[in-house]
């Protein structure tokens, strides 16, 4: 999609305007790129998502998380198709913002393969971030967060239980009486659903 060259003036100077800290100027211009230039913006937001600037980066992932599902669909690729743990990471942010901003209770099939596999990777930013989206995601990520609070490793499972320490139901109740029972649950998992029983 080519912009002519006075489009392409006025793009720029909103999108400095997009970078803006005043967050009123910030947001104006947000609502004009997104009426005015929707590709390109968005095309740049998820270009943005590599950039070593960590401020221009939670931009663009706040800005990505108000578009909703259609950014999900655009987010699926990136994360399956690169190997920088960075862009892991913001296109997981993104998934967060988007689910969180329109009270998202289920993902995709094509979604939920990037929460698959994010729980396989071994960077700790990335499991932390996975295990925020499963714990907003009611039932569906319960039910993944019961498994995962049995991981090897400890990150992971800490993680999870914390995160059904926030959902508690019946199912999570029996759950943790079920790991404290358990000879093969690492003490510090225990000590974890202990502290939150004593509170």
């Amino acid at each position: 999609l080519m912009i002519n060259s006075l489009d392409l003036n006025k793009y720029t100077e909103l999108y400095q305007d997009f970078l803006h800290p005043n967050p009123n100027i910030n947001y104006q211009a947000f609502l004009i790129l997104r009426k005015e230039f929707e590709v390109t913006f968005i095309n740049n937001l998820l270009a943005n998502l590599n950039v070593e600037d960590i401020y221009i980066r939670r931009k663009s992932i706040l800005a990505l998380g108000r578009f909703g599902e259609k950014i999900l669909k655009l987010i699926v690729p990136l994360y399956i198709d690169t190997n920088n743990t960075t862009v892991k990471v913001s296109c997981l942010k993104t998934i967060l913002k988007v689910v969180v901003n329109f009270k998202l209770e289920e993902l995709t099939k094509d979604e939920m393969l990037v929460v698959d596999l994010a729980l396989k990777d071994g960077a700790a930013e990335i499991i932390l971030t996975v295990i925020s989206i499963l714990r907003q995601l009611g039932t569906t990520g319960r039910n993944i967060l019961m498994k995962t609070c049995r991981d090897k490793d400890l990150l992971k499972a800490k993680a999870s239980i914390s995160a059904l320490l926030e959902m508690k139901d019946h199912a999570v109740d029996d759950l943790f009486d079920e790991l404290l029972n358990d000879e093969s649950i690492d003490p510090m998992i225990k000590e974890d659903i202990l502290r939150d029983k004593i509170i």
